[in-house]
């Protein structure tokens, strides 16, 4: 054995026990991956020329490292904004126009001045996290445009009022009543009708307004007047509501929409839909109301926020409503075990086309682009994939390497000594 392969083994014992103490320092680290020293052996060639000229050995290296990408257990956390990635896959994460990879989903949202009306998600490191917006413009609770590329999340921490535009009720009509013995209809006397009832609406201020429904028996058939006001002062009507034989309403919902004034200045349109209502010898009832309009919503911090195993991110506002905010987007590649370590976590493509990571390959959680990438799990964190016995015990054995290789060292010195002596 030479000098050469000897301090090779050496080398390559001490590179290994690097790689295994860095496994051991990271093991509490969240998203770490470990790694482990690949051995070769090494060749060189026998003086040109030489008729038994070949190869012969030189020793061991240990150059190459395999980071091995195992799932690691995920364990519940109280940031709602925490991630684990069950599966396959990786976060991709916008540092400075350049997209790195990560399992590390711990994140949280923070403030640019850049977009003061809204909050980014980044990682601790403050890179930015990539993945899919929402779009309102077809529906108020969001839809995920997946078609896009994918772009930093943003999240809205206010959620601007909506106006009210639909009114739903469910009432009973009491069949036994008489028309009113006051005429013409008046909200101010009680006379004038036979049934009233109130709920709020919104202006697309998100003021509240007091809309009142007044019912009045118009004959002692089947037939009855609706009035409405807003605030007491602005009023419409009457509508003729019918009902058949049996109580139920004959009368085609939804009503024409009904346009109050506002008492400061503007309008507000209300489309009235008492569908289902009926007319029984009962007493008058409501069993349902409703109205789609709102007034604005704030979330605190990220404790309104949900993650679905899908990777969509939803907001919870104080008005009561929730909405779709984006998805988060995962990426894998054919040889993920190309990746560039960065350090803290994160990962670089391989642009190597012989021995790269290959193209990036995108999708949503769970997605149907055949990509096979895992699920998301809300308010957790995957933990480190080290295992402290497995990197004892190869402690233990690369400690044996290295003093086996020391010793070959000092007997070889031993041996040149006793040969310089005898010559």
């Amino acid at each position: 054995m030479s000098f050469a392969s000897s301090l090779s083994g050496l080398n390559a014992a001490s590179t290994a026990i690097d790689v295994i103490g860095n496994n051991i320092a990271n093991s509490q680290t969240i998203g770490f991956k470990s790694s482990q020293a690949r051995f070769a052996d090494q060749l060189v060639a026998a003086a040109s020329g030489d008729p038994s000229a070949g190869a012969a050995s030189g020793g061991v290296s240990a150059d190459i490292l395999n980071q091995k990408f195992d799932q690691g257990v995920a364990l519940q956390s109280d940031n709602p904004l925490d991630m684990a990635i069950t599966g396959p896959g990786f976060f991709r994460l916008n540092r400075g126009g350049e997209i790195t990879y990560t399992r590390d989903g711990q994140f949280q949202l923070t403030y640019d001045a850049s977009t003061p009306n809204q909050r980014a998600v980044v990682n601790r490191s403050g890179l930015n996290v990539t993945g899919y917006a929402a779009d309102y413009s077809t529906d108020p609770q969001g839809v995920i445009a997946t078609t896009s590329a994918p772009q930093n999340i943003f999240i809205d921490p206010v959620m601007p009022a909506a106006a009210t535009s639909r009114v739903s009720v469910g009432a009973s009509l009491d069949a036994r009543a008489a028309p009113p013995t006051v005429a013409p209809f008046a909200a101010n006397n009680v006379l004038s009708y036979n049934h009233s009832t109130a709920l709020a609406v919104f202006d697309a201020t998100g003021a509240t307004h007091d809309l009142r429904m007044y019912f009045s028996k118009s004959s002692p058939g089947n037939l009855w007047d609706l009035h409405t006001t807003l605030d007491g002062a602005s009023q419409t009507g009457p509508v003729s509501l019918s009902f058949d034989t049996d109580g139920l309403m004959t009368t085609a919902m939804p009503l024409a929409a009904q346009t109050y004034a506002l008492g400061g200045g503007g309008s507000l349109s209300v489309t009235l839909d008492l569908d289902g209502s009926v007319q029984y010898g009962n007493p008058f009832g409501v069993s349902s109301m409703t109205q789609d309009g709102y007034g604005a919503g704030a979330i605190d911090g990220s404790v309104g926020i949900r993650v679905g195993t899908d990777g969509v991110i939803s907001a919870y506002y104080s008005n009561g409503q929730s909405r779709k905010v984006a998805q988060v987007v995962l990426a894998n590649f054919v040889n993920p075990n190309a990746l560039i370590s960065l350090g803290d976590n994160q990962w670089l493509a391989n642009a190597d086309p012989v021995r790269g990571t290959g193209a990036e390959l995108l999708d949503t959680p769970r997605g149907s682009r055949g990509f096979g990438l895992g699920s998301i799990q809300g308010s957790a964190r995957e933990q480190s994939n080290v295992d402290l016995t497995t990197e004892l015990v190869a402690l233990i054995q690369q400690q044996r390497n290295y003093q086996a290789s020391a010793q070959s060292l000092k007997i070889l010195d031993q041996v040149l000594q006793n040969l310089a002596r005898a010559t």
